[in-house]
């Protein structure tokens, strides 16, 4: 039985989760833990560089696509604020039970408008960065999953930081690659990407639907990472933050056991089932791999405490961006950085995150 040892830097990893407008609340978590870890200078911290690999899903590929390229979370955040109702149209009707869901789900109101919008804000976020501009310049590995609905195939988008890799999506563009991981079916429209000079195009959906918890992507990618750089020995510190879904599922009665699509919110009470489930499941898996590993690996969900009921009632809709509820996850993730830097006293895993916030010396400039 192998044993840790401490003198190896461990790989550390950050796994994002998707759901839609709550990517704000792992801006603010990963700002405001930042924050706390360099509390007396006014410097914005590369939060990026504190990682050997960072992989995102959906609204947490817009994140990790701002880690990678040296955003500021202070500029994500103002992205969700400022654009989430533009993103996510016609927020008065969304909130009108029944009626909003037919008007904005079953009809699709919005979609391209909003379509349009997301496309224009990550355009200039992402400043049109391609994946070869990011890793070349910044050496920092990613993955993002989505899915080609010309094939119905789980797709991740990475850079070349394999040796096996042929660079396949050096080409594309950060912003690209998000509107691609974030095409929620019935939320948002298709992503329809070029995928060659002679104007040969694929369409893309939501990776959410196969892994709104990237922790398994990023736990495989780690690990082949580490062999191929014969660093084996190393072991692997992945870290999930999550977006603070919705929990607790819900009790059906048996007169409502045969459900329509009405009953099933025209498909999105099942999209948040499957999430929810990927969480939990992906969560076991990637720590039992690391287990196996048996060198000290280990992945480990950040911490959150339990939601107000104002704000589970809010979080039941992933694209609910009016101000008070953005407010509100703002408010929750703050409280959680104060809730999780407690623990790192007495928890090793949370104590190795905050070793990696706080000796990460990169400065944005």
């Amino acid at each position: 039985m192998s044993v840790a040892n401490d003198k190896i830097k461990p790989f550390r990893v950050l796994c994002l989760d998707g759901g839609g407008m709550r990517g704000i609340y792992q801006a603010q978590y990963l700002e405001s833990f930042a924050s706390r870890a360099d509390k007396d200078s006014h410097s914005i911290k590369d939060i990026g560089k504190s990682f050997d690999l960072i992989v995102g899903t959906s609204t947490g590929a817009i994140v990790t696509a701002s880690l990678v390229a040296g955003v500021p979370m202070s500029n994500v955040i103002s992205l969700y604020k400022e654009h989430g109702s533009k993103i996510f149209p016609y927020q008065r009707i969304r909130t009108i039970p029944i009626l909003g869901d037919v008007l904005v789900r079953f009809f699709g109101i919005g979609l391209k408008k909003g379509n349009a919008a997301l496309s224009g804000v990550l355009a200039e976020v992402l400043e049109e960065k391609t994946v070869k501009q990011v890793y070349e310049s910044r050496s920092i590995p990613f993955a993002v999953p989505t899915i080609d609905l010309n094939r119905h195939a789980a797709v991740v988008f990475k850079t070349a930081h394999l040796s096996r890799l042929n660079g396949r999506d050096d080409r594309r563009t950060l912003a690209d690659i998000c509107l691609a991981s974030t095409a929620a079916p019935i939320l948002r429209s298709i992503a329809r990407l070029s995928e060659s000079d002679e104007g040969a195009h694929a369409n893309y959906i939501d990776g959410g639907l196969w892994a709104n918890n990237p922790a398994m992507v990023g736990m495989m990618e780690a690990i082949e990472i580490l062999k191929d750089r014969n660093e084996y020995e190393r072991p692997v510190h992945l870290f999930m933050l999550g977006s603070l879904p919705s929990q607790g599922g819900e009790i059906v009665s048996e007169n409502k056991l045969n459900r329509s699509a009405l009953g099933w919110t025209m498909g999105v009470k099942a999209l948040e089932a499957s999430m929810n489930a990927q969480a939990v499941g992906y969560d076991y898996l990637a720590s039992k791999l690391a287990e196996i590993r048996g060198d000290g690996s280990f992945a480990y969900r950040l911490p959150a405490q339990c939601p107000s009921n104002d704000l589970r009632e809010y979080l039941a809709n992933m694209d609910d961006a009016r101000p008070k509820v953005l407010n509100a996850l703002k408010q929750q993730a703050i409280s959680d950085v104060d809730y999780a830097w407690a623990q790192a006293a007495r928890c090793n895993k949370m104590h190795s995150f905050k070793k990696a916030i706080e000796y990460n010396n990169h400065i944005i400039t």
